[in-house]
């Protein structure tokens, strides 16, 4: 007999169970998601959540970060950038490992361009703008 996945509110994988032909099936609204012979899911409860527009599972991860880019993208890179910035405008030279590790995200991550660039309006200077006297 085939197999369900149930998911909770979140979509994450909380349990697995053994359906007839006629309820195996993926339902959004009951959060359920049909699984093919010779699955492996009973084994990642709790580690997985499935995605309905990629409509396959996708594995948790336990890294703060990587939940928090996940629950709200764009945080690690604002982080990245906000960084990026201040060694650059307070001329702190960073440890050794951050220098390493934002290299690896670079090479990984180009920079990301704000969907707005506020400096760029009509009426406003950049900051890098100096006023002169005419």
């Amino acid at each position: 007999m085939p197999d369900i996945a149930k998911l909770d509110a979140d979509g994450t994988l909380i349990a697995v169970e053994t359906v007839t032909v006629d309820r195996h099936r993926t339902d959004p609204q009951a959060g359920t998601v049909a699984l093919p012979d010779g699955h492996d899911m009973r084994q990642r409860l709790r580690g997985y959540r499935w995605d309905f527009r990629r409509h396959c599972f996708l594995p948790l991860t336990t890294e703060p970060l990587e939940v928090a880019e996940r629950d709200t993208p764009d945080l690690v890179e604002a982080l990245v950038q906000a960084i990026e910035h201040l060694e650059q405008a307070l001329n702190i030279p960073l440890p050794k490992r951050s220098k390493q590790a934002l290299r690896a995200y670079r090479r990984r991550v180009p920079r990301r361009q704000e969907p707005e660039d506020r400096s760029q309006e009509p009426g406003r200077s950049s900051s890098t703008e100096v006023a002169t006297d005419a």
